[in-house]
């Protein structure tokens, strides 16, 4: 049993831009990301606590999920294993910056994500960089996010 939180949703969308602003003024989030173009938008109301807690995608359905978050690096493996040994394939494990991450279906093929938060405040979102699981420790994880260089302005 994966011992987690919910901790962002990621919702489908025809102007991300304009469900931020809607909900940054009804409930005083905060914009923390997006992408230039305004097909995503990234807000949060706990910055202290987490990077995001809604995502908008336009026109990406692959993108939509609720995203649980885990505790420890160890938590977020043994979710790993949980899903590999129920046979559900992985259909995303990506490196964040904020977090590392793996991506599943659930049995109506709705995405859920595990995710532990690195606590890297020097990526923006979005951000996804393949990463491999298989045969990593939980003091692996510490230390390749320890190692990871700053990302690359992608302006």
């Amino acid at each position: 049993m994966v011992k987690g939180w919910l901790g962002h949703a990621a919702l489908a969308c025809h102007d991300p831009r304009e469900q931020a602003r809607f909900y940054r003024e009804l409930f005083a989030m905060q914009l923390v990301g997006g992408s230039p173009n305004g097909e995503t938008a990234f807000i949060c109301g706990r910055v202290d606590e987490e990077s995001h807690e809604i995502a908008f995608f336009q026109a990406q359905p692959g993108l939509h999920h609720l995203a649980f978050r885990v505790a420890s690096p160890e938590e977020l493996l043994a979710a790993y294993q949980a899903v590999k040994a129920r046979g559900i394939a992985l259909q995303h494990s990506f490196n964040h910056g904020v977090s590392l991450a793996i991506y599943f279906p659930d049995p109506e093929g709705n995405l859920i994500e595990v995710y532990w938060a690195t606590d890297r405040h020097d990526y923006t979102l979005p951000y996804a960089e393949p990463f491999d699981f298989e045969g990593k420790s939980g003091d692996d994880l510490r230390r390749f996010v320890r190692e990871m260089a700053a990302p690359v302005s992608r302006s």
